[in-house]
């Protein structure tokens, strides 16, 4: 019996601190654009695309063709690319991402076959995977599976260096499938920053029908043994 006068304290004061931060939070929604007055998405937008396009166009190629090969996320590339690569025109700026992308593969299956070829064999082990030496015949087959794996860009250019994937394989599978996904990340990425529905619509579709091609990719590599994969 003694203790209800605790309790019924403890709980008037749970009541009470929760109205309080009601009364607190509405107040902060109401006055929100006097008390913190944030700036429109399309000035935002003018902004982001105002730095991007002071950025150095040769610069900004360098660091494509180098920094994806130490992990750095390609999507934020994409996802710029067009403001800063656009400026004469943005079918030049996808062909010059697509050329850094090519450049950057080819970068990542020099040094993973070079002098940092032990330090890459210890680090995917250390990440327990195996990368077996490909044959010939189901080469191809690897090269699709791996590209449409979720592993990191730059791991999936490691992984194929150093199982001695050859050139025309390579890089003739590589490309459509990373440029294709290049390209539709660019278009959202450009519709993002300027507002416009037309390049969403484009990425999307692109996305749809990339969604279709790899999941028939898929199940026709699932239909394989394995055994043929290694």
């Amino acid at each position: 019996m003694l203790t209800q006068p605790k309790h019924r304290t403890v709980l008037f004061l749970c009541l009470g601190s929760a109205a309080l931060l009601a009364a607190a939070g509405l107040a902060l929604y109401l006055f929100r654009e006097s008390l913190f007055p944030l700036p429109s998405l399309s000035e935002v937008r003018g902004s982001a695309y105002e730095v991007l396009n002071a950025v150095p166009a040769p610069l900004y190629f360098l660091a494509l063709v180098i920094l994806p090969a130490t992990g750095f996320p390609m999507t934020l590339f994409y996802l710029s690319a067009l403001p800063v690569l656009g400026i004469h025109g943005k079918v030049t700026a996808v062909l010059l991402v697509w050329a850094a992308l090519a450049l950057n593969m080819i970068l990542t299956r020099y040094v993973a076959c070079g002098v940092f070829h032990p330090a890459i064999e210890w680090a995917l082990r250390h990440r327990n995977v195996k990368v077996p030496k490909l044959r010939r015949e189901t080469e191809w087959k690897v090269v699709l599976a791996t590209r449409i794996s979720p592993l990191p860009f730059a791991l999936q250019n490691y992984v194929l260096a150093l199982g001695n994937a050859r050139w025309r394989t390579y890089l003739a599978l590589s490309l459509p499938i990373q440029g294709a996904i290049g390209l539709a990340v660019m278009l959202l990425g450009e519709s993002i920053l300027t507002g416009g529905l037309g390049y969403v619509l484009l990425a999307l579709f692109l996305f749809l029908v990339l969604n279709l091609l790899l999941q028939a990719l898929r199940k026709r590599l699932t239909r394989e043994t394995p055994q043929s994969l290694n």
